[in-house]
């Protein structure tokens, strides 16, 4: 935070590089995110987890429940 006070009045937001570099790194971030979510945390639960061995009544709205909820946190991310 000492950094960015420090650097506030001499940083300029629409340089062509500082685009680049803060969409280099929101990509990254991104990326990462995905990962933990999808690898980590999500197919450890449907293949190694209570739902591997979940009948099916569990498993499809426990499904649904994830495709709804990713659909609202897109709707959600668009707003904000």
């Amino acid at each position: 935070m000492a950094i960015g006070i420090g650097v506030l009045n001499q940083f300029n937001g629409n340089d062509p590089s500082t685009i680049i570099a803060i969409g280099t790194l929101d990509a990254l971030s991104a990326g990462i995110l995905l990962y933990v979510g999808l690898v980590e945390m999500l197919a450890h639960d449907w293949m190694h987890g209570e739902l591997s061995r979940a009948p099916m009544r569990h498993v499809v709205p426990a499904g649904v429940s994830l495709v709804a909820g990713l659909v609202l946190m897109s709707v959600l991310g668009k707003w904000a």
